[in-house]
């Protein structure tokens, strides 16, 4: 599937980020948005973000440059004419999703893929009844896309395969960071993880065992340097001279306490275990974690000269 033209439902927060995805991986991309105020705003929005994302564009583009390829439209029918990738971006309500789906199922050809970018609702929700749903997989990215690629794919059991490759590769193409979510689930996985930490956050201030301001800076003092550069299991693999193995079978019980305190089964297992072990030694040999932990702490050290640096805009 060759992807040149994308259409884009909704103008909002989502929408007008993807419409800057797009266009700057030089892609023509025709918008949608029912509400005239936010079509006749649409184009000094994009403009204004572009300038303050310019470091990201393509060697000699300008703003002007990626601008050109963005055009707003007053009808959805409009917008789709000639889209070979469809990317739904409107309120999140599940039967405006329904809705949209068949005006897609009904304006569009067999080869668009049509994308919703739900943080909530698998395509099965709305999608199932449709003759075009073979066509329709979720795309659904940190926020704001522009600026955060990584970007979650989640097809459902009736979407074409060769639609799920072609968004994949697409995504890649247009310099997002696409994450195969294997199977539907409410929420899918970003936004799980993310509402794990967010639950615990808000039980420890509830409890009186933090403040918001400790809270904030557990993160971005700590978490946050480490993991700009390595993703969680990444990082625990150099907690421990024998990797990730040695460290859980040392410290995994912490981790089930936790969990068993929840309701919930044990979560550090011996299949999770060797799981992990693959996974790290696949990316590293035990006898290189020393480089990588030297990697890990020079890495920290620019960001934190980085911070310093920038400075905050924090007035309290």
């Amino acid at each position: 599937m060759t992807i040149t033209n994308v259409a884009i439902a909704g103008s909002g927060i989502i929408g007008s980020s993807w419409a800057i995805v797009y266009a700057r991986s030089g892609l023509n991309v025709a918008v949608y948005d029912r509400n005239p105020e936010n079509r006749s705003g649409l184009m000094a929005k994009i403009s204004k973000a572009l300038d303050q994302s310019s470091a990201l564009f393509a060697a000699g583009e300008t703003t002007a440059d990626v601008l050109a390829r963005v055009t707003v439209h007053d009808s959805l029918e409009a917008a789709l004419a000639g889209a070979d990738f469809v990317h739904e971006c409107i309120v999140e309500k599940l039967e405006s999703k329904k809705t949209i789906f068949a005006e897609f199922d009904r304006l569009t050809g067999p080869g668009t893929i049509l994308a919703t970018t739900t943080s909530s609702f698998p395509v099965s929700q709305f999608a199932s009844d449709l003759a075009c749903r073979e066509r329709c997989i979720v795309v659904h990215p940190a926020t704001p896309p522009h600026l955060l690629p990584v970007t979650e794919i989640c097809p459902a059991p009736f979407t074409r395969p060769d639609v799920f490759d072609a968004t994949f590769r697409f995504m890649e193409r247009c310099g997002q960071t696409p994450i195969h979510i294997r199977k539907e689930i409410p929420s899918f996985v970003l936004n799980r993880m993310q509402a794990a930490l967010l639950v615990e956050m808000f039980r420890c201030l509830n409890e009186g065992l933090v403040s918001p301001a400790d809270v904030d800076k557990i993160i971005s003092q700590g978490f946050g340097l480490r993991w700009a550069f390595l993703g969680p299991f990444e990082g625990v693999d150099l907690n421990s001279a024998g990797g990730i193995r040695q460290y859980l079978e040392n410290f995994g019980f912490l981790f089930n306490n936790m969990a068993n305190e929840l309701g919930f089964e044990d979560v550090v297992t011996p299949q999770s275990i060797a799981l992990l072990e693959d996974y790290t030694r696949a990316k590293i040999p035990l006898d290189s974690l020393g480089e990588k932990v030297a990697w890990r702490d020079q890495s920290i050290i620019a960001l934190r000269r980085l911070k310093e640096e920038r400075g905050t805009v924090d007035r309290t």
